[in-house]
């Protein structure tokens, strides 16, 4: 199994950029796919057959002839192999080092089984397969969460005193909504019109963004986006280390930390090409398959009309859009893997008017492992943005 959390960090850091400043509220869609079933549940965590019936996606290797010593993740694309980590360090609050060795010299070595996290691990995956396979008929009910929720060592005792003595479940009936639409058409129509129009859209060719992001420990860092029309990208921010960017030129993606820098390939790759897609969030209607409306839900005290949509074979949203202003409210996304679905929550806030359309100046995003805040002080269209600064620095 291969985790490269030595870059992890940084890529975590950039890549929420990307999801609150770019996301549909303004911009990207991140590169995982995403391939569901509807369930009766009317849950995007959509039950998938287990991992025995995964196979490579067209033109893409498995996971075992790309990484070294794959054993319970055989079939599976090797491209799903990083977020399947990741769903297995968000499930039991764990770390690389559980499960991989790591030697002073050589660095990671994830293809040693020296630790004995390791082998459990692969039990237990396991056991998680064949209980879906031979109890829920080969559907996704069981996850390493079910049991694990963000511990190393699930629990055993019920907390009786954190119990809650009674669930209230909102009804349909208690909402009530004039004018009511009734199709994700009109809906994302409203939506359009609500941040200006296609046409005023179109007139806009760059953004250059402002601001400072917060995380859930107090601290805060400057940040600086510029975009270009049609799909050039540039991040800047700092934080203890110094400088960190990201960029792509509509070629080549990079990345630059400190004295480091290097290409952005793979996942990552296609991760700046989404998000650098100046027009994306006009595009709803044509990026998305099978929208429709799903249900009108309360969301921060804003009555929303609550959209899914699929984005790819490994991917699929939530869309909130408030049904008095139009405008999107929140975005979920689902990102699938073997062991269970990672989700993303970004809420867009403070909507101001630049150059005749509506963007959020306050973004928040969450996740496994990001809890943050973005506030932009200030955002400016269709200034002249010189195509080299999205090139990647000469060493």
């Amino acid at each position: 199994m291969v985790y490269k959390k030595s870059s992890g960090k940084l890529f975590l850091f950039l890549s929420g950029l990307l999801i609150i400043s770019l996301s549909y509220g303004f911009g990207g869609k991140n590169l995982n796919e995403l391939k569901h079933k509807e369930s009766s549940k009317e849950n995007l965590s959509l039950k998938n057959k287990t991992l025995k019936i995964y196979s490579p996606s067209v033109g893409e290797k498995p996971a075992e002839e790309v990484y070294k010593n794959i054993k319970v993740f055989k079939g599976l694309p090797a491209s799903r192999l990083l977020p399947t980590m990741h769903f297995i360090e968000a499930s039991l609050g764990a770390d690389c080092g559980d499960c991989h060795v790591h030697d002073k010299v050589k660095g990671w070595e994830f293809d040693s089984d020296a630790k004995p996290g390791k082998k459990k691990a692969r039990k237990m995956i396991e056991m998680m397969n064949d209980i879906n396979e031979h109890h829920f008929m080969g559907h996704q009910e069981v996850t390493c969460y079910t049991c694990h929720r963000g511990k190393f060592n699930p629990q055993t005792v019920p907390a009786l005193l954190t119990l809650p003595l009674k669930t209230e479940e909102r009804k349909d009936e208690d909402i009530k909504v004039a004018n009511r639409l009734n199709t994700a058409g009109d809906i994302i129509a409203k939506y359009l019109k609500a941040i200006g129009g296609k046409d005023a859209y179109q007139k806009i060719t760059s953004l250059k963004f402002e601001g400072s992001t917060l995380n859930e420990e107090g601290k805060e860092m400057p940040v600086t986006i510029y975009q270009k029309a049609p799909d050039k990208l540039l991040m800047v921010t700092q934080n203890h280390w110094g400088e960190l960017s990201r960029g792509y030129n509509g070629e080549i993606g990079w990345f630059k930390a400190g004295q480091r820098e290097d290409k952005v390939d793979g996942d990552n790759l296609n991760l700046l090409k989404d998000a650098a897609e100046f027009y994306k969030n006009i595009n709803i209607d044509k990026d998305y398959s099978n929208l429709r409306l799903s249900d009108i839900v309360v969301v921060d005290g804003d009555t929303a009309y609550e959209v899914k949509g699929t984005l790819s074979a490994y991917l699929n949203d939530k869309l909130y859009f408030d049904v008095n202003t139009g405008l999107l409210i929140r975005r979920i996304e689902y990102d699938n893997t073997p062991l269970g679905n990672l989700q993303v929550q970004t809420d867009y806030k403070d909507y101001r008017n630049v150059d005749g359309v509506l963007i959020p100046f306050t973004v928040h995003t969450a996740g496994y492992e990001t809890n943050q805040t973005t506030n932009f002080t200030n955002i400016t269209a269709n200034r002249e943005i010189a195509d080299n600064i999205f090139d990647m620095p000469a060493k």
